[in-house]
């Protein structure tokens, strides 16, 4: 790596020579963009950039230089900020300890979990896709080691985490917060921090039974079902606003799948509540309570230590579009170079990350979240394609790009971030031409005034086209 002071020499002097627009090529696009653009609404607000990088030229600036909401391309600059700040080898760490000697009946005086902040304990990297697995697979490593039975308090140290569990600034209504894009931050999390929901129905004109996980009496069921002979039937699962109070009603006449929920509080409790379940499940009974505390690792034996590598939970976000990695990564963030895992400390750290290694010549960049749902996160057209251009020139640029979501087009591959919410609709990436010229490229379309957004599904498309053709 080169020393700092150079780091931010290069990619300064990157960010002014891409200030040289390609004269012909931007003569080239101006046709086709000039007439998409003309067909943003009244009110309605455009930016869009691209920039061949092989040849430090721009191709296109619309409008790019005017920060806009970028919904979910937010993305793009937390995981560019958790690559260099944890750097590509990070590994997540999360603990099981003794808290006190196993004795020779095979009792431990109480387990805790120190929570590292793993956003991995879910279905895309659990044996069988069946989240439950991870924890089974806890239970059964304690089992390996002679645990029998726990005779004291189950305790989670969620102490790497602080403050709000979800930023306030996200949409506040009820058909947003309860939705599984919307779930919370934890140290200690697990199935991307959902309760999910499943009905499976019993005699006929009966009330349905009800299974949620995590398995916890932190979950209240309101059940207003009845059971059908066959047949989905028609049923509706929802959260209360305030609580983690679910509400099922309707018919069903044969099991549903899971149904996922945001956890509206205490994650980090309910996920203890399901393990301590599961413990059971697995002949390792538990005495105690379920609590939250302090865990000395040297108080008793190291029994699990669970490290996962970072990259493939950084394509999981960029790829599924997944809110909760994101915010857990700038957490992770703020933990690591402020003391500090809280929203607050993760913003600061990302932006101070960003500006350390690459200067701060890219332009206008505002944080209020990891993930882009908050509509405060903004930055510019050219931001965004200054962003890609550095992080294809440092040495994270393999693995940034691999991280995006292939749409190809008209012979050109395609890696992309897309961004949608009520006030954005947003795409970024790169565009690779069959003989390797390699373009970074932003559209951020928002609503600002006008009456709605949808105007901006197809519009950004289109332009997806016109970018593609333009690096053909």
């Amino acid at each position: 790596m080169l020393p700092q002071m150079h780091l931010t020499a290069r990619i300064l002097l990157t960010t002014l020579i891409l200030g040289v627009v390609a004269q012909a090529r931007a003569g080239e696009a101006a046709t086709t963009i000039e007439a998409l653009l003309a067909t943003v609404p009244p009110g309605g607000m455009a930016g869009v950039a691209m920039a061949q990088l092989d040849q430090r030229q721009w191709v296109v600036r619309r409008n790019a230089d005017q920060p806009l909401s970028l919904a979910s391309t937010t993305k793009l600059v937390t995981t560019a900020a958790t690559l260099i700040g944890l750097g590509a080898d990070y590994q997540f760490r999360t603990r099981l300890v003794g808290l006190g000697p196993l004795s020779s009946d095979g009792t431990l005086p109480g387990l805790g979990v120190i929570g590292g902040g793993s956003p991995c304990f879910d279905e895309h990297f659990a044996q069988g896709r069946d989240p439950d697995n991870v924890l089974r697979g806890f239970a059964a490593e304690l089992k390996r080691q002679g645990v029998q039975r726990i005779g004291g308090d189950l305790v989670i140290d969620a102490r790497l985490f602080s403050g709000p569990i979800r930023p306030a600034t996200w949409p506040d209504d009820q058909a947003n917060l309860q939705r599984w894009f919307s779930a919370p931050s934890s140290a200690f999390a697990w199935n991307d921090n959902c309760i999910e929901v499943r009905i499976i129905p019993g005699a006929v004109d009966k009330p349905c039974t009800i299974e949620t996980r995590p398995r916890s009496p932190r979950i209240k069921v309101i059940n207003q079902t009845r059971s059908l002979a066959s047949g989905a039937g028609k049923n509706a699962i929802s959260r209360s606003l305030n609580s983690n109070t679910v509400v099922v009603s309707g018919t069903c006449g044969r099991t549903t799948a899971w149904f996922p929920l945001a956890i509206e509080s205490d994650p980090d409790l309910m996920i203890g509540d399901h393990f301590k379940a599961l413990l059971t499940d697995a002949g390792i009974p538990v005495s105690g309570n379920v609590r939250l505390g302090a865990v000395d690792p040297a108080v008793g034996p190291l029994l699990v230590d669970v490290r996962q590598p970072l990259m493939p939970a950084i394509n999981i976000c960029n790829q599924r579009s997944q809110n909760f990695y994101a915010e857990q990564f700038l957490r992770l963030l703020g933990a690591a170079k402020a003391g500090e895992g809280s929203l607050v400390a993760g913003r600061i750290a990302a932006v101070q990350v960003l500006e350390g290694h690459f200067g701060a010549g890219m332009g206008p960049l505002t944080l209020v979240d990891g993930c882009g749902l908050s509509y405060g996160n903004e930055a510019s057209a050219t931001y965004l394609v200054n962003l890609l251009d550095a992080m294809h020139r440092s040495e994270f640029g393999p693995s940034y790009r691999a991280s995006l979501k292939d749409k190809d087009l008209q012979g050109i591959r395609g890696l992309v971030k897309t961004g949608t919410h009520n006030e954005s609709r947003a795409l970024a990436g790169y565009l690779m031409a069959g003989d390797q010229r390699l373009y970074a490229f932003a559209i951020l379309l928002n609503r600002g005034t006008a009456p709605g957004i949808t105007w901006a599904n197809a519009l950004r498309e289109k332009l997806y086209e016109a970018l593609a053709g333009l690096a053909r």
